[in-house]
């Protein structure tokens, strides 16, 4: 097979049964294809999530329709609504069934600057005008980048995986590949999973780099809560903003630039720290909202070290 020496490609569901997903968005999609019947849908979330993969499997799948692939980063001006996606929509299928044009990336659907017009808001107008017969099926990592009139004519999924049962799918794709997982391999492979929960992709691709004679054999890698605990000791001492935005930047290397774990640990750490209640509860809340936020922010850094200014707040 052409991918077999890839393991994401490989292993990339290509049926609703194969794909990790929670019971409710399951069962949800199990209705399309009974009813083969969609509407407007946009997936959202992390990288790695399955956000393509499932647009594919209900137009190829679930209802087995005429469609279009776009991806609109690579194809991202208001040309491109008005030619290539306007020409397919304005047309009937052959078969009487929906069609779907499907735009991955779609937060990559660039504005045009001072022209009071904008391929978004020439998309929005081509969903309005051809919704009898043409769906629209969108992914994008932030959904906050879409204006409020495109965004509101779809129906919304967050498609991250429950933890266990992506596990088990690691674990089952472990097995299929007959690679070996030594005793203290265990450990480390259940932190590999816990580090970059929820991208599957990350995780196939790290065990596929570290097993190339089918025995794994994982570096050992300290979580980044050490890291988190000599932040939160600086911002219990007060110290300067500028200082310690620095010392976040400068460190980057130590946590990987994953700003979600930080966040995580830096919630753990506040959680086992010797706070009192009064100001441990309001501390977790602060990080805890910020870590919903990472989800639509463009900065991530930007929006985690607003993290560390209000936990400076809530801990004076």
């Amino acid at each position: 097979m052409l991918f077999d020496n890839l393991l994401v490609e490989k292993y990339r569901p290509s049926k609703l049964a194969d794909l990790v997903l929670s019971k409710k968005n399951r069962e949800y999609f199990e209705t399309v294809r009974a009813k083969q019947e969609i509407p407007h849908v946009l997936f959202s979330g992390d990288a790695g999530i399955g956000k393509s993969t499932l647009a594919r499997i209900i137009v190829e799948e679930l209802l087995n329709c005429q469609y279009i692939y776009i991806n609109a980063s690579d194809e991202s001006g208001i040309d491109t609504i008005r030619t290539k996606v306007t020409n397919f929509a304005q047309t009937r299928s052959l078969d009487g069934k929906l069609k779907v044009i499907v735009l991955d990336e779609i937060d990559g659907l660039g504005r045009v600057a001072n022209t009071g017009s904008s391929a978004q808001g020439a998309l929005r107008n081509v969903i309005e005008k051809y919704a009898e017969t043409t769906r629209f099926i969108a992914t994008c990592n932030y959904s906050s980048q879409l204006i409020t009139p495109v965004r509101s004519r779809f129906l919304e999924f967050d498609l991250t995986p429950p933890y266990d049962q992506l596990a088990e799918r690691i674990k089952f794709i472990i097995r299929q590949e007959n690679i070996k997982v030594p005793e203290d391999q265990k450990s480390r492979l259940e932190k590999l999973v816990k580090n970059h929960y929820p991208d599957m992709r990350k995780m196939i691709g790290e065990i596929q780099r570290n097993s190339p004679k089918g025995i794994l054999d994982l570096e050992e890698v300290e979580d980044n809560i050490a890291f988190a605990a000599k932040l939160f000791k600086k911002i219990q001492e007060k110290t300067d903003c500028v200082k310690l935005r620095e010392f976040i930047i400068t460190n980057e290397i130590e946590f990987e630039c994953d700003y979600h774990r930080l966040l995580r640990n830096l919630f753990e750490v506040v959680y086992k720290s010797s706070l009192k209640e009064e100001k441990k509860a309001p501390a977790m809340l602060t990080i805890s909202n910020k870590m919903l936020e990472h989800q639509t922010v463009m900065d991530k850094e930007i929006n985690f070290f607003s993290c560390v200014l209000e936990l400076m707040d809530v801990l004076k």
